[in-house]
Parts: C-alpha cells; structure tokens; sequence
C-alpha cells in the first residue's frame, strides 16, 4: 500500500447518519429482528409470522428443515431457536399498502406469505453464491448442509412462493385480479435473478456506471419491493382495485426499493455490529456496490490508480486495502453522496404519497417507514 503505514481498518469521522426518535418495537429478548423497526410493523408481525409457519407446517421431509432453519424458526439441529428471522420488510409492506388502499390484511395475506418466500429463496442462493458463511449471527445454510441441499432449498422454497400466491381465490380474490397478482410476482422475481446476476456480472468489471448500478437495483432489490406495494393495493379491496391508488402505491414502492438498496450498500461499507458483518465488508470482497462505483468514477491521480489496483486484484483486500479505500471514499464525500441519493429517492416517495388519498393513518406509518429505511442501522 502507497500512502504510509496501515493502522485500523476504520477511518476517522466515517459514521453513519442515525435515527432521530423513531417509534420502535421492543426487541424480544436475544431477537435483534425487530431492533429500531416502525412502531406499525408490530400490527402485522404476528399474523406475518403465523401465516409464514402454516404454509410449512404439514411438510415433514427433512429437507423442510433447512427452510424452517433460513426462517429463524429453528436451530439446525431442529430444537426451537432462540432468535427470530428476518424483519419480514416485504411482507409488512404488502400488509400496509393493502390498508392503505382500503382493503383487508386477511385477503392480502397470500402475497405477504409469498413474498417472503421468494425473498428467502433469493437468500438462500445469495449467500452460495457469495460463499457467505454467516447470515442474521448464524450460519447459512450452505454452510450447515452443504451446496447442494442449498441449492435445493432455494427452488423449494421459491416453489411454495407459487403456491402461497395461489390461495388468493380461496379468500374471494377474484380469478382475474389473483391471475394478475401471480403474474406480477413471478415478472418481479425473474427480475430480481436479472439484477443477481448482473450483481455478479460487475465483480469482474472495474468501471461500472451509476446509472448501470441503478438499473441493477431496480431489478434486484427494487422489483420485489415495488411488488410488494403493488401486490398488497391491487388485491386486499373487495371488489376491482382502485386503479389509481395501486399505480400510485407502485410507485413508492419502487422508489423505497432504490432507498432500501442503497442503504443496504452503505451498511456493506461503514456498518458495524448490528449488521452481523465487519466495517468494510464490501470492500473486502470488491463489490461494486454504490460506494465503489462512486469513488471509482470521481478519484483521480494516486487516488484513482489505488482503487484501480484493489478492486482489479483477484484476492480480497487487506486490511491496510480496505483502510485506504475508506480514506479515499472520506475525501471524495462518498458516504454522503449515498446518503444524498437515499434522500432524493425517498422525497420522490413522499411526493407521491401526499398526492394519494389513502385510509386510516397510512399515510403516516409510510413516512415512518421512509424514514426509517434511510437511516437504518442493519
């Protein structure tokens, strides 16, 4: 490394933006799932949770196992476990928009439960891909049960996605409206696997543009998020839709997905404990994430000739790498050049929702979820 000797991993005043004073859920005890989450996710998380359990309940093979394990519901030995899964963001999203859009939580139940599944299944295979040993404190699945029972699980669990979405009829979703519902999902998880694999695809790139990066998390975070909103407007009303809450719904749902994703891509770089992962995780494994997309496209001189090297190099950083590209990211602002686009992204959202007349206190729990996602600390 060129610039003097390497010190801590970490570089000085690289913090990121906290939370003011966001209504939350108290944790259960050992469960950090719900730690800083909207004081409205607690409406929904029992019923999310049951709905989750009973679509697996019957299921005996084995190989059922490993699923249960990836929900949180039980150690890999099979006892209970002792922390819970996932903050079921996609789930609660559908829950939320189906109210909003004056319709029952019951009838959207079928596409919260799918939901969650398809973003399990996204999971399970994200983790083999990346040879991430570790997910929510406890080891992936691949890590307990190898590749292949891997591999399998996925499928599996995307498989009883499909059939989750299925039960819309039986709740009195019209044929129509369930045959869009299902469409709709299955376009939105292929998408997703587009965005995986372009993901993957730019590893081995060193210049990616941000507008690449953009498209790539349209698909691979945006689309079940989008669909999340749009899935829960278009079926929890009796009767049709009401066409221009969904299109507008739909739309804050895309625009939380880009805020969700960069985030996400924030916490990869200065995260800390809460996200169960090292300061400069991303950095470590080279991904060119929007961090790195930034201060690739904008350093110059040494700078420049630095990240090149790093990010071009067929092993993983060092420590001494990942300090001097946190120090490169510090002088280029990088940390908030995200922050920023976070920002534009969710006051587009909020634009949006101030146009829609929505029922109850929607409205509001929707801010609170904006502001939340752009602070979020895991």
């Amino acid at each position: 490394m060129t610039g003097g000797r390497c010190g801590s991993s970490y570089a000085p005043g690289m913090v990121l933006p906290k939370a003011d004073a966001l209504s939350t859920v108290p944790d259960p005890p050992g469960d950090a799932s719900t730690r800083g989450l909207p004081g409205f996710f607690a409406r929904y998380q029992g019923l999310i949770d049951a709905a989750l359990r009973r679509e697996l309940e019957r299921e005996e093979l084995p190989l059922y196992d490993a699923l249960r394990y990836m929900m949180g519901w039980v150690e890999s030995d099979g006892r209970p476990a002792v922390s819970g899964g996932g903050k079921a963001v996609r789930p609660t999203l559908c829950l939320l928009a189906s109210e909003a859009a004056g319709g029952e939580v019951d009838r959207a139940m079928p596409a919260a439960v799918a939901l969650e599944y398809v973003h399990n299944f996204s999971l399970i295979h994200d983790d083999l891909e990346d040879r991430d040993r570790f997910r929510r404190h406890r080891l992936t699945v691949w890590a307990v049960w190898g590749e292949a029972t891997a591999l399998i699980s996925g499928n599996l669990m995307l498989k009883v996605a499909d059939r989750a979405i299925q039960g819309l009829m039986d709740l009195g979703v019209s044929a129509g409206v369930s045959v869009e519902a299902g469409k709709a999902l299955t376009a939105n998880y292929l998408r997703m696997m587009e965005g995986q694999f372009l993901d993957v695809s730019y590893e081995t790139r060193l210049s990616v543009s941000v507008e690449e990066y953009l498209d790539m998390i349209e698909r691979k975070t945006g689309a079940l998020i989008e669909t999340s909103v749009y899935l829960g407007a278009l079926v929890g009303r009796a009767g049709e839709p009401e066409r221009g809450v969904v299109s507008g719904l739909q739309r804050v749902g895309y625009e939380l997905g880009r805020v969700f994703q960069i985030r996400d891509d924030m916490l990869g770089v200065w995260g800390g404990p809460a996200t169960g992962k090292p300061v400069g995780a991303d950095i470590i494994r080279k991904k060119k994430a929007l961090p790195a997309v930034h201060a690739i496209s904008h350093a110059s001189g040494s700078g420049k000739a630095e990240l090149e090297r790093i990010y071009a190099s067929d092993t993983a950083a060092s420590a001494c790498d990942v300090e001097r590209v946190l120090s490169i990211m510090s002088s280029l602002n990088t940390q908030d050049y995200c922050h920023r686009l976070a920002a534009e992204r969710w006051q587009n959202a909020r634009a949006v929702l101030k146009s829609l007349e929505l029922s109850g206190d929607s409205a509001r729990d929707f801010e609170e979820l904006g502001d939340y996602l752009l602070v979020r600390e895991s």
